[in-house]
């Protein structure tokens, strides 16, 4: 019993036909035939009373039809070839993604740990601590020896700077995965 292209495509789906046999891509009719004999023991209702064996019995006729043509195993090969190909342009663009990711995350860090030495060396949750503390108590913190307010200025533009330095890669970041996704 033949069967039809769209049963052969709905299995296609299912299974690699070559892994199903148990044999490689450039394999002989005649070990594709000794291979379709073991696994249809194998998976024979009559023989294998499991619930998936009626499906997998199925399948290897399926597979084995397919194999033994030459037009369907082309048509087959190119298929799955294409499919290969976009599993494996899916995963570098992923690793690339990832990668994106870290480097964008890591120059965040770096970035977010200059303006705290900026800031003094201070994080904001030692702030918060003190001030819950009393350390403050509502009154304006009282400046370092020497500290004016020109170097309170240059100061402010400098986490100015920062800040704009931190948006700016932040959308060249978006627009890299932006452009990355496109491309896909």
């Amino acid at each position: 019993m033949a069967a039809s292209a769209a049963e052969r495509e709905e299995v296609a789906k299912k299974y690699d036909f070559y892994e199903l046999l148990g044999v490689e891509d450039a394999a002989d009719e005649s070990v594709i035939r000794k291979a379709y004999r073991r696994a249809a023991l194998k998976y024979h209702p009559d023989k294998n009373k499991s619930k998936h064996a009626v499906n997998i019995f199925h399948a290897l006729s399926i597979a084995n039809e397919v194999l033994l043509s030459d037009d369907l195993r082309q048509e087959y090969d190119a298929k799955r070839n294409a499919k290969i190909r976009d599993k494996k342009r899916q995963e570098a663009f992923d690793l690339k993604r990832r990668q994106g990711k870290e480097d964008l995350e890591r120059r965040e860090n770096e970035a977010s740990k200059r303006q705290r030495n900026l800031n003094g060396g201070g994080s904001t949750a030692a702030t918060a601590a003190a001030a819950a503390a009393g350390g403050f108590s509502g009154q304006t913190p009282t400046r370092p020896e020497g500290w004016d307010s020109q170097k309170e200025a240059r100061l402010h533009a400098k986490i100015a700077r920062l800040q704009e330095q931190s948006a700016l890669l932040k959308a060249q970041r978006d627009a890299k995965l932006r452009s990355v996704g496109k491309a896909m």
